[in-house]
């Protein structure tokens, strides 16, 4: 990865709404599965959960997608760390090792769209764990999904023109806690007690 510049939080965050707020899908799975009034109010209590805003960001370029984005976690979210058993320390390359795991990714519709798609300039967003200096996902798991398997079934993916971005931040060793506990808390409004 490159470095390409600093940025903040509310430049991150916007990027996230330009990406799914308008989305049907994500509206459906903020209001009806998650129990938020709306988009914004999901993905804002997810920031808050790392306390994104009092965080500094900085944005990298990938310089290798098709060998950098396979390398990072699943993150902290109970729909993708039900998938495996090693919790928040799985990559989306060890997911889809999993057989049952990469039969359904190879048969998502949404995933081989992005997948056929491909190369298209896209941003992420995680969090590097300074613990064990690997990058985990907070934003953009079925594009990392789609850019694995693409890896994985032996795809030739030229993003030489096509840049795909993280905003990263950093998780010290102490905090690194904090992705079992969002884990644990999950992003529903009103988790099951």
């Amino acid at each position: 990865m490159e470095f390409l510049r600093d940025t903040n939080w509310q430049e991150v965050f916007e990027g996230w709404r330009d990406r799914e707020a308008s989305n049907p899908g994500w509206i459906e799975c903020a209001t009806k599965v998650k129990g938020w009034p709306d988009w914004e109010s999901w993905r804002s209590f997810t920031a808050g959960q790392i306390d994104a805003a009092h965080r500094d960001w900085e944005m990298f370029q990938f310089t290798d997608p098709m060998q950098e984005i396979p390398e990072i976690l699943l993150g902290p979210f109970s729909g993708w760390q039900s998938r495996v058993t090693n919790k928040n320390q799985t990559t989306f390359k060890e997911l889809l090792e999993i057989p049952e795991q990469y039969e359904e990714w190879s048969k998502h519709t949404r995933v081989l769209s992005i997948m056929n798609g491909l190369p298209f300039a896209t941003d992420l967003i995680g969090i590097l764990r300074k613990d064990i200096d690997k990058i985990v996902c907070l934003e953009g798991h079925h594009r990392a999904t789609a850019i694995a398997l693409a890896r994985k079934q032996g795809k030739q993916i030229d993003f030489s023109h096509t840049p795909v971005t993280i905003a990263l931040t950093e998780l010290l060793p102490e905090d690194s806690n904090l992705l079992d506990e969002i884990l644990k808390r999950g992003t529903s409004k009103n988790p099951e007690s």
